[in-house]
């Protein structure tokens, strides 16, 4: 029989959310940092005479879930936002940087856009790296103007741009990606979570733990920091309850032998 008063959490092993209503399987965070169950409770003091205390009435127990994943999580980022990724055909921004030669160049893809106009930006870089002179799209080829031909993806320049000069040529693209929408007036999303972690006696026995919350309601406040450091994943949630089935329970703490067998009725 498992001793539930000496237990140590040695791993974090993985959060699995499942749909609140259908109860189907949404996504699994499985490189997490950490993660933390804060449980809260007001009390209020009863007095009596000369203000001794005499009794005490709590209320309002709450508890809340956090934690850092150390990948970015699509299926999470869809409940912070309340949004759903779509498959589809979009735009995306995209720069070539070429070399000009023979008064010409090309777009590694072809320049979407209004007719004669497909490509937003041409500069021609300056020796130090620096952009320079910005070009002018035109149907005809001149001093400062540039030609573009969308089916070939070729451009074609003035004899005022020498061969070998670097340019920069910046359009948007067609592609079919992933896309999330993250709509201003859809918000963050509820759902059931199980946490999973190993967890060790003093005799250096295994067992799982696993933390059911019936009921998580998503915070939409998230931040993805990107630069030099490595990119996580943070989250907030809330365990709420009154959830179908379950009445006023906000999680179950559930500790068993890591090779425990199956009940029998």
């Amino acid at each position: 029989m498992v001793n539930i008063n000496d237990i140590t959490i040695t791993s974090l092993e993985t959060i699995d959310v499942f749909d609140l209503v259908t109860g189907a399987y949404k996504f699994t965070m499985d490189e997490l940092q950490n993660a933390t169950i804060s449980n809260t409770e007001e009390k209020t003091d009863i007095t009596g005479k000369g203000g001794r205390k005499l009794s005490s009435l709590k209320r309002n127990k709450a508890v809340t879930i956090s934690g850092t994943n150390g990948l970015v999580s699509g299926g999470l980022l869809e409940l912070q936002t309340g949004g759903k990724f779509e498959n589809k055909t979009t735009e995306v921004a995209w720069t070539d940087h070429k070399v000009v030669s023979g008064g010409a160049a090309s777009t590694d893809y072809i320049a979407i856009g209004t007719e004669g106009a497909e490509i937003e930006a041409l500069y021609v870089r300056n020796d130090n790296g620096s952009l320079g002179a910005t070009l002018e799209q035109a149907a005809e080829v001149g001093e400062g103007k540039f030609t573009y031909n969308p089916e070939t993806k070729a451009l074609a320049f003035h004899t005022d741009i020498a061969d070998g000069s670097e340019i920069e040529i910046r359009y948007k693209r067609r592609i079919i990606a992933d896309v999330l929408a993250n709509d201003s007036d859809v918000y963050s999303g509820k759902c059931k979570m199980y946490i999973n972690a190993l967890a060790e006696d003093k005799c250096s026995n295994v067992y799982r733990v696993q933390i059911y919350i019936p009921k998580a309601d998503f915070s939409g406040e998230f931040s993805l920091e990107m630069g030099d450091n490595q990119t996580v994943h943070a989250f907030d949630a809330e365990a709420l309850a009154g959830a179908c089935g379950i009445g006023a329970n906000l999680w179950t703490y559930t500790i068993f032998g890591a090779n425990v067998a199956d009940a029998t009725e």
